[in-house]
């Protein structure tokens, strides 16, 4: 029964972002970048199967899904220390929390049915 909630969940929120790369009040460039993102982000995590992990992956995209229409910017939210925050040493580094999913890495080339040309174009 999860996995049936799972995978209803992951492909509404893929709907959601496929019609939102064709309604997003933004330029062309921005519609552009919604599709992209979904496609590879979806296509990288296509082969999970720990429910835990897909459940995080969903969140993740629910959330930036959210804010992006709220905002009205499709790139994922940039995480600032509040003025006066500097620490001589941090006892942890800091990380932006969609890099800690993995979600921004640029790492492409396990990708099927990406070709290189198209790869290329996504990176620039």
């Amino acid at each position: 029964m999860a996995d049936a909630a799972l995978r209803t969940r992951a492909l509404s929120l893929y709907r959601s972002l496929m019609r939102s790369s064709r309604t997003w009040p933004g330029p062309p460039k921005e519609k552009q970048y919604i599709y992209e993102e979904a496609y590879i982000l979806f296509r990288r995590n296509q082969h999970l199967n720990d429910p835990d992990e897909i459940a995080k992956k969903i969140d993740e995209g629910e959330k930036r899904y959210q804010i992006a229409w709220h905002y009205k910017i499709p790139y994922p939210r940039v995480h600032n220390l509040p003025l006066g925050a500097f620490i001589e040493k941090p006892e942890t580094e800091y990380q932006i929390p969609s890099q800690e999913m993995g979600s921004l890495d640029d790492d492409l080339d396990d990708l099927p049915g990406l070709s290189k040309s198209r790869r290329c174009k996504i990176l620039q």
